[in-house]
């Protein structure tokens, strides 16, 4: 064996996670029809069975197999169809956001396989010193484990692992299988172990012990059939043979890329990054906790989950619209009963200005603190008794970061169109009173006055008469508007006299005030279009219902 090429290459300093959900199509079934959970049951595409439950397979039904021959081997197997996949989709996605909600890289696998890196995650508990004991099962002896610290990461990467499993379970109802390792490769291999509903870690000095339990190369992930194929016609048909035969004997078969990579393969050396599968839908973190039931706790634990989430928004990128507020409340009443209850609001994006890479203005945290006990005090009564098990933070409703060219692109169409006005602002003094105002002059008191609340724009017409303008904005006289008071005009609209004229937008009857006063002010006004349309609409059934009525009276009159 090649115990030089193996030494030379190995890192360990990585913690991945591979996630297998149980026969997942038949159990998104049972989730559907929960009778299905006690029958042997498999789903179908056309004549073959892609999946069974592990009642069925005890009767020999295994995937891939005619419908046929299944039904032989388990007579009263229960057939589903399953080739309509959007309910495997949708519960697949659930459990990629689910598990994104413990770190950001995630690698979708197929519809039912994630692979998760939890290194950062990891070193976060690793710094804390624990004493962590392996959850799950072990591949291989334990005697002989490396000192450079991989061994504790990945005793708390099973801790890890469980959460995660566990969370799945209680949240989606599905049972999952997972492989802890320091590779991707060693990960999906582990995983396979110990199934269903289990957990195996494999250390790196097992790794080689792991790679040659395979009955073939062929089971080597990435090493397909073809590929298989290949080795065997130089007689190599094993994961020992493999790690034996020289480096220059493959790579005169493959080439010098392939054949390093297949070599590293047969050591369980992998080297590949998850590739990332899409930003999730949101981003949030829950924290189980000891029971709360008082306010000043519950703002503490809520600013520490904020302080870690905003940290996860950072390496996301993106600027939030919506946060979302998460409790689980602990019932003694009922019989030690537990709800969960979330309550969520629209949130201004320019909070989310970051000073460093990781970290918000100190104002910019109150503020969201101060939405986010807005929103406890909606679910939670503060005046009586409460006693709280579960605490969670969560952003969602996504927009992405403007870049550098949009900021430019805006920047000169502001300038452009500050140009525009400056060049009517030159050719001014050639309107007389009698002609045409331009459609864009706001009309004001006079320059020093504060700018009304309303602003009137003026149509394209002549000024007959003073009287043709707003009284309440029209120093009523009968001389003409000199070109001066024009230009003084047009100086208050460069100057940014009209920026002062910032119009309070209405907050709706039906909306929390204090809550619609956080809201991004074109978010303000939808909301108060939506209400006028809504009276208008209400206006014109009424209107329409006295129209009616009216005219059957009408017709009887006539009568």
């Amino acid at each position: 064996m090649d115990t030089k090429w193996k030494s030379e290459l190995e890192d360990h300093s990585r913690t991945i996670i591979h996630i297998d959900i149980d026969c997942f199509y038949a159990q998104v079934e049972a989730i559907k029809n929960p009778k299905l959970q006690f029958v042997p049951l498999g789903i179908r595409q056309k004549d073959y069975i892609v999946t069974s439950n592990y009642i069925a397979r005890s009767y020999g039904v295994n995937k891939f197999g005619p419908v046929s021959e299944a039904l032989l081997k388990c007579p009263n197997l229960v057939l589903v169809n399953g080739e309509d996949l959007h309910d495997y989709r949708q519960k697949s996605y659930e459990v990629t956001s689910l598990i994104q909600k413990y770190s950001n890289l995630v690698e979708r696998l197929g519809l039912d396989e994630n692979f998760v890196d939890i290194t950062d995650l990891v070193t976060e508990r690793f710094e804390q010193n624990l004493i962590t004991n392996v959850v799950g099962h072990t591949f291989g002896e334990t005697a002989d484990l490396c000192d450079c610290g991989c061994s504790l990461r990945l005793k708390i990467g099973t801790v890890i692992a469980q959460e995660i499993r566990d969370e799945i379970k209680t949240v989606l109802k599905l049972t999952t299988s997972a492989g802890i390792a320091h590779n991707k490769l060693l990960s999906k291999i582990a995983g396979n172990v110990h199934k269903p509903d289990q957990q195996t870690v494999v250390f790196p000095n097992n790794a080689v012990e792991l790679m040659l339990s395979l009955p073939s190369i062929s089971k080597i992930p990435g090493i397909g059939n073809t590929l298989s194929e290949q080795l065997g016609t130089i007689d190599i048909n094993s994961v020992k043979d493999l790690q034996n035969t020289s480096f220059s004997v493959l790579s005169n078969l493959l080439g010098n890329e392939k054949a390093k990579y297949v070599k590293n393969l047969s050591f369980g050396i992998d080297e590949s990054v998850l590739k990332c599968s899409g930003k999730p839908q949101s981003i949030g973190i829950e924290d189980s906790c000891k029971v709360i039931g008082v306010e000043n706790e519950v703002k503490e634990k809520l600013e520490q989950l904020l302080s870690r989430l905003v940290i996860l928004l950072a390496e996301d990128g993106r600027l939030p619209k919506t946060i979302k507020l998460t409790i689980r409340r602990f019932h003694k009443e009922k019989k030690n009963r537990s709800t969960r209850e979330t309550r969520q609001c629209n949130i201004n994006p320019s909070l989310f200005n970051f000073e460093n890479k990781t970290q918000l203005s100190e104002g910019s945290m109150k503020k969201i603190m101060t939405i986010i006990m807005h929103l406890f005090h909606k679910i939670v009564d503060a005046k009586k008794t409460y006693h709280l098990t579960l605490l969670g933070l969560a952003f969602t409703k996504f927009l992405e970061k403007p870049s550098v060219t949009n900021v430019l692109t805006n920047f000169i169409k502001k300038d452009i169109e500050v140009q525009s006005v400056t060049d009517i602002k030159n050719n001014i003094a050639t309107i007389k009173s009698t002609d045409l105002v331009p459609t864009t002059l706001d009309v004001f008191q006079d320059s020093d006055s504060e700018p009304p609340v309303k602003k009137y724009k003026v149509t394209n017409r002549h000024l007959d008469s003073p009287t043709d303008l707003p009284v309440a904005n029209l120093n009523l006289s009968s001389e003409p508007v000199s070109s001066n008071n024009m230009n003084q005009v047009f100086d208050d609209s460069i100057s940014g006299t009209s920026e002062r004229n910032i119009e309070q937008v209405e907050c709706p009857p039906n909306i929390d005030k204090s809550v619609f006063q956080e809201l991004p002010t074109d978010v303000q006004r939808e909301l108060w279009e939506e209400y006028k349309q809504d009276r208008q609409t209400d206006r014109r059934f009424e209107k329409n219902k006295r129209l009616k009525s009216n005219n059957i009276l009408n017709y009887f009159s006539k009568k």
